[in-house]
């Protein structure tokens, strides 16, 4: 509690101061639809309307997506786009996909869904909405059985590594393991085929891919079976295209109770991976197994970058971050230690909003600046309280008691304001937030209102009847804000309404998906909860 002290109370001054069910039995390839302007893509009733859905699956990756010697679609991936084609009612057109176009063929139009081995991660939520998991996936090192690879330390400076571009194999290697050279391809049988003629070490792919190659093809070993977390696999649609994605989650989760994809394994992969592996990587009804919340899995939405003080903002986030996370967001805060660059970076639009100033500053900043940021929902307030002296209750009030505020305009002007709701003065009409004990105009108690420098005033609690302070003399001079407090601002309180600490946005982004969500938590009861059981009174939920 003494570094919240400290933090908040730096905080307050300057901010003050300043898918037929047949295996293989699949439609005839036919030329891609053409594609829409980017970022399109048809709704659930447009495409029912149309009679035909568009599906992008790999045509070259046995076992889950290719083609057979009759031209026809086939795989784990196909089976089930035939179940979504069926349940729909609609024809479906199956547009060969590689690993690098996936998110470039559902922002064009050219597919309304994706089903091409789509591993789930938060960069690529924030360009597709993805659906429920249908399978799990990690990835995989296969190597010559004569030379294996089951670490990524035996790979020499010279040594290269073939992965696909557009792969979670590539990124993954790229982030974490920038030293190692890759040899890149846009297609899995140029990748394939350069892996069987020696031109690296090691192919990198999805360890369902490489296990079921290296079964195929006797020579080769996975030697890294699983290289960083387990992933999972699921459906994407374009950004935005709820109608199909709800309707898609809702499809998997009746499948589910069906043991759909358990069938679809048995149908298309048995052969490859045999049945030790089905529990493994089948994911039935969007439940992953072992998951937290074992109702259902929650397909990842994005993304959301807030800006924020340390605190309280930061730390009220990272509670928040625990419950968007449960809703598929990753939120990701950065912290500053001034109040000029948060407003900067949401303006420029390097980061989505920020969390650390109250209505005033804001609206002065704008005006300094020329920005046009606005508040999204306000969430806290720091109450300034009446804090026992000699006296302890406002009943035992007698004339000429002392009661001591601070001097500077803002908070003095919230003192009196506060004086006022509890009946001790009263102040001439308009007064607000520019009081000074000038506008009194009445006074029954005839009490005397000894104006001190704000750091002062709890110094003299022991001399005169009450007390004014904001929540960090409070703490500092040993009052629980929220035990020790006789009043405090209310929400509906002039003060608490005006100096309420908000989320900003830059204009036109109020009604975003993410910050629609990370608002809602913000005002959630589980952060009011937090906020109450965390700052003992100095930081109270605004209440709309």
């Amino acid at each position: 509690m003494k570094n919240f002290i400290k933090k908040i109370g730096a905080a307050l001054l300057s901010l003050t101061v300043a898918a037929s069910l047949l295996a293989g039995c699949g439609a005839k390839t036919e030329a891609p639809a053409d594609g829409n302007a980017k970022g399109s893509f048809r709704t659930l009733d447009e495409i029912k309307s149309s009679g035909t859905i568009n599906i992008g699956v790999f045509s070259d990756k046995s076992p889950f997506g290719y083609v057979d010697e009759n031209g026809e679609y086939q795989g784990y991936d196909v089976y089930f786009g035939n179940r979504i084609g069926q349940d729909l009612g609609v024809k479906i057109n199956y547009v060969s996909t590689e690993a690098a176009n996936r998110i470039e063929y559902l922002q064009t139009g050219k597919v309304d869904i994706i089903l091409a081995n789509f591993t789930v991660t938060p960069e690529r939520a924030q360009e597709v909405d993805f659906a429920l998991p249908y399978m799990n996936v990690a990835l995989g090192v296969v190597s010559p059985e004569n030379a294996v690879i089951t670490s990524l330390d035996q790979i020499g400076a010279d040594d290269q590594v073939i992965v696909i571009s557009g792969t979670t194999a590539e990124t993954y290697l790229e982030k974490n393991n920038p030293e190692i050279k890759l040899q890149k391809y846009d297609a899995y049988a140029e990748a394939k085929t350069a892996f069987e003629n020696g031109n690296g070490v090691a192919w990198a792919n999805d360890n369902t891919e490489v296990i079921a190659f290296s079964i195929e093809n006797p020579g080769y070993v996975v030697g890294i079976p699983s290289l960083g977390s387990a992933d999972t696999i699921a459906p994407a649609v374009t950004k935005g295209n709820t109608t199909l994605l709800d309707w898609l989650n809702d499809e998997i989760k009746a499948l589910g109770n069906e043991n759909f994809f358990h069938a679809d394994y048995e149908a298309t992969l048995l052969d490859t991976y045999g049945k030790d592996y089905e529990d493994t990587l089948v994911v039935e009804g969007g439940v992953v197994a072992g998951a937290e919340d074992t109702a259902e899995t929650v397909a990842p939405k994005g993304t959301i970058t807030v800006a924020a003080s340390p605190t309280p903002h930061a730390e009220i986030l990272a509670e928040a971050a625990k419950i968007l996370a449960k809703e598929g967001w990753e939120l990701k805060v950065t912290e500053f230690e001034d109040y000029i660059q948060p407003n900067l970076v949401v303006d420029s639009g390097e980061i989505d909003a920020n969390y650390f100033q109250h209505i005033p500053y804001l609206e002065d900043f704008n005006k300094e600046h020329g920005t046009d940021l606005v508040a999204v929902a306000r969430v806290h307030y720091e109450p300034f309280g009446i804090y026992p002296g000699t006296k302890s209750d406002l009943s035992q009030l007698t004339d000429g008691d002392v009661i001591a505020v601070p001097n500077d305009t803002t908070n003095e002007a919230r003192a009196l304001l506060l004086l006022q709701d509890n009946g001790i003065i009263k102040l001439a009409d308009g007064a607000g937030l520019t009081a000074t004990v000038k506008d009194i105009v009445e006074n029954p108690h005839n009490v005397k209102i000894q104006e001190l420098e704000a750091a002062q005033v709890s110094r003299v609690k022991d001399e005169v009847a009450f007390v004014v302070l904001n929540g960090n003399y409070a703490l500092e001079a040993g009052f629980s804000v929220a035990h020790d407090a006789v009043a405090y601002e209310t929400s509906a309180s002039t003060a608490a309404k005006t100096y309420v600490n908000v989320l900003v946005v830059k204009a036109g982004n109020e009604n975003n998906e993410g910050i629609q969500a990370l608002a809602k938590v913000l005002k959630s009861d589980e952060i009011k909860q937090f906020i109450n059981d965390t700052y003992d009174g100095a930081v109270v939920p605004f209440e709309d």
